[in-house]
């Protein structure tokens, strides 16, 4: 059974069709990267996936259990949200508080343990990322890359199914790129769940399973990231690709 399906989401703002049917399923381990141009519908899909939008048709199905449906209660969506993790593009760590503070505030909140258990999961998952000796440091003492490195442990301290990054490069240096790129390879050998939009070509190329390509609210192609990236016959996607490699 696939742990995520999308079937035929479609989403509008006003008078602008932003998704135009998009379907799509994934395996459980699976990384799956999301290319294309800027106002393809990339983001929005993310943010139909947590639960941050409302699609205005479709369904999303997590593991058979479908959790789109006329009038969900806030707290059906907040219980539907807790199936992914979401990485944004600008960290969005709450600045009062330390990074330890940030990875144990949701699961303190939601009550997943005792104090001491959420901050011993929380100081482990600081470990993984790198940083178990930032646990005390507060955002504006971090690096970009550092804080995106926190906002990754965030994601992961309520063990989501599928584990969802929105350009989690973008607002980085580029030799603070490298470092988040490390922890999302991590994650991939792991066996993680990831739903990925990026514009790095050769990452996605190397790390995901498969790939997606967007165009005008659409998925124009996937497949492999040898199909999509090595023998696609679509002019749309050469087009876009090409921009990459001439760069």
């Amino acid at each position: 059974m696939p742990i995520l399906e999308v079937k035929n989401i479609k989403k509008g703002f006003g008078d602008t069709d932003v998704l135009k049917g998009v379907s799509f399923s994934m395996e459980r381990g699976q990384v799956l990267a999301i290319i294309g141009s800027s106002g393809s519908g990339k983001t929005t899909l993310l943010r139909c996936l947590n639960f941050l939008e409302t699609p205005d048709e479709g369904e999303i199905w997590v593991n058979g259990k479908l959790l789109t449906g006329e009038n969900l209660s806030d707290d059906q969506i907040r219980q539907n949200r807790l199936h992914f993790g979401l990485v944004f593009q600008n960290f969005n760590l709450f600045p009062q508080y330390t990074a330890l503070e940030n990875i144990m505030l949701a699961p303190s909140l939601l009550k997943k343990g005792t104090p001491a258990q959420i901050r011993e999961t929380a100081m482990s998952l600081l470990g993984r990322v790198g940083l178990s000796h930032k646990a005390d440091s507060y955002p504006y003492q971090l690096s970009g890359g550092q804080q995106q490195r926190v906002a990754i442990a965030r994601a992961l301290a309520l063990q989501p199914e599928v584990l969802c990054f929105d350009e989690p490069t973008s607002a980085l240096d580029p030799e603070l790129t490298g470092e988040v790129l490390k922890v999302i390879r991590d994650l991939a050998e792991e066996k993680m769940t990831m739903v990925i939009v990026t514009h790095e070509m050769a990452f996605a190329r190397d790390v995901a399973n498969h790939v997606i390509f967007m165009d005008d609210g659409y998925i124009v192609e996937e497949g492999t990231p040898e199909e999509v990236f090595g023998q696609t016959q679509n002019e749309r996607t050469k087009q876009f690709l090409q921009r990459f490699n001439d760069r």
